[in-house]
């Protein structure tokens, strides 16, 4: 019986921490991009995007992680989303967000991925957004929120990915994988 390699073994045991998001298409990365550079502190770690599975850790290899999600989504259609106003999470939390109108199909996403990782939900109720500011202080809170509304006009797209997302040693999240989706409902994974 061979013994496994040490490194092998840590390997085995090491967690990995993911993320499933939707990429801003470039048009909108374009004009958040300036104002996330200036209030959001870690802007440069990821582009814009709205979070459908929060960061979670793992020991599932990403193969496996790939055919869960794969299996979800593979008749999930193309998202129509819609941005709107400007919000915030004040006194909960220290971000300002470009709030995303109420979507159904996003919502029942987020559940429905959950449910298929076997992740534990962290937020019971789901509001999808864009972040464009975060760790404001209180009392800076509508003095950014006045420099940021007349920027984030209302806005339309359709999302045809899902992208599920890592970091890297720097800290810098990337896409190690994409789920298409479709007008027809057929999707397909990108590596």
């Amino acid at each position: 019986m061979d013994n496994p390699h040490p490194l092998d073994t840590i390997r085995e045991r090491r967690h990995q921490q993911y993320a499933m998001i939707i990429f801003l298409p470039q048009p909108l990365d374009a004009v958040i991009a300036p104002l996330r550079a200036r209030f959001d502190p870690i802007y440069n770690l990821v582009s814009s995007h709205i979070t459908v599975v929060f960061p979670f850790e793992t020991m599932m290899p990403i193969e496996e992680i790939a055919s869960t999600v794969g299996a979800e989504i593979q008749k999930q259609p193309r998202i129509h989303i819609e941005l709107d106003s400007i919000g915030d999470f004040y006194p909960k939390s220290p971000i300002i967000y470009w709030k995303i109108k109420k979507n159904n199909e996003l919502c029942e996403l987020y559940y429905r991925l959950y449910a298929r990782l076997g992740v534990p939900i962290p937020h019971k109720i789901y509001e999808p957004h864009v972040t464009v500011a975060r760790e404001i202080s209180d009392h800076r809170v509508m003095i950014v929120k006045e420099k940021i509304v007349s920027y984030l006009p209302n806005e339309k797209f359709r999302a045809g990915s899902i992208d599920l997302v890592t970091p890297l040693v720097n800290e810098k999240w990337v896409s190690v994988r994409t789920f298409s989706l479709s007008e027809n409902g057929d999707s397909s994974i990108a590596t």
